[in-house]
């Protein structure tokens, strides 16, 4: 079994970029997904790594544990991602996993192909990664999954058609905050500026993404920030979306996946937090959007989650108004192990 902790020189990265390669040219059938409550990252990465493996002549199949947001069914081949247990062939001899700290985050197909000895892939930017795959590509340098994703295909050759640059701007530009988050470095906005020369549209793209949002999630967005609270001083901004509010506005919670950005945008804010009640469990999904000297992986590695140190999430076991307590208790005491007092 080859192991790595994670790919933090250029010497290394081609090595790993290399023997990923030789994997993907001896299999039969490769099997892409993603996690849960899948993002732009997650659906550019895998989108375009299916279309880099379709001109290989590779057979690849998408297929993820829950829907692709209609926000994203713009990008080419998204119609043809399946939904699990559809699309499931036996044949699978090979699993690229993207942008999965851990393997629960698509646990059902995990769950599937861990009896079959299946090799798994797992390539991802979350510093929190597991490194539960055969082969582990952590690159937590980089902007996004769809970042390595690109210096995949450069390091090896592939050549990068225009709709996977669209792919991969996508996964870029929504892991990066439109390229306004402190992961966006000079590599992050070279291989932006590469993906455009090989014709991904920005301007479109961004239309797509940021001004065509349905009158729907509006109202969900207007609902949400009616609940608008504040702790520490104004330094702790949180608010809530419920099943409710849901079924009261025609949306689902893959409308809220930039909610969290709401409450972290408040002038002095430190650490924002959004709470979406989960309906089919009784729990509660906590995101996390921090800033300065507090660590967002931090908190959320308490409640059994993780990701970045500036963007995090978990699971807390119970509704909305004790996850909200339990919060931000601890976001309190990183707020002063930080070294940052109430207003």
């Amino acid at each position: 079994m080859s192991a790595r902790t994670g790919i933090h020189n250029r010497g290394s990265r081609m090595q790993i970029e290399k023997e990923i390669f030789e994997i993907i040219k001896r299999s039969k059938r490769v099997l892409l997904t993603s996690h849960e409550r899948i993002d732009g990252d997650g659906v550019g990465s895998e989108l375009a790594v299916h279309l880099a493996l379709r001109r290989l002549g590779t057979p690849s199949s998408v297929i993820n544990v829950g829907e692709i947001p209609a926000i994203y069914r713009f990008l080419p081949c998204a119609d043809e991602a399946k939904v699990y247990p559809e699309g499931w062939r036996d044949d699978f001899d090979l699993c690229i996993a993207l942008d999965s700290g851990t393997p629960d985050r698509f646990e059902d197909i995990y769950k599937k192909i861990a009896p079959l000895g299946v090799q798994i892939v797992n390539i991802d930017h979350h510093y929190s990664n597991t490194r539960y795959g055969s082969v582990n590509w952590v690159g937590d340098e980089f902007s996004s999954t769809g970042e390595m994703i690109y210096r995949f295909l450069r390091g090896n050759g592939l050549e990068i058609t225009s709709e996977i640059a669209a792919c991969l701007y996508t996964a870029m530009i929504t892991d990066t905050g439109r390229f306004c988050y402190s992961n966006t470095r000079v590599s992050t906005l070279e291989a932006a500026a590469d993906l455009m020369r090989c014709g991904a549209a920005p301007s479109d793209i961004t239309h797509r993404l940021y001004r065509a949002e349905r009158l729907e999630v509006f109202r969900l967005k207007s609902l949400a920030m009616s609940t608008l609270q504040t702790a520490a001083g104004g330094k702790v901004a949180m608010m809530h979306v419920t099943v409710d509010m849901h079924r009261e506005t025609n949306t689902t919670y893959l409308d809220t996946q930039d909610f969290v950005d709401i409450p972290k945008s408040i002038g002095g804010v430190e650490v924002g937090i959004l709470l979406r009640e989960i309906a089919e469990d009784h729990k509660t999904r906590v995101s996390l959007r921090t800033e300065g000297g507090v660590d967002a992986n931090e908190i959320a590695a308490e409640f059994g989650g993780g990701g970045h140190r500036r963007a995090a999430g978990c699971r807390y076991d119970g509704d909305i108004a004790s996850a909200r307590e339990a919060v931000v208790a601890v976001v309190l005491r990183h707020l002063r192990k930080a070294g940052i007092h109430e207003g």
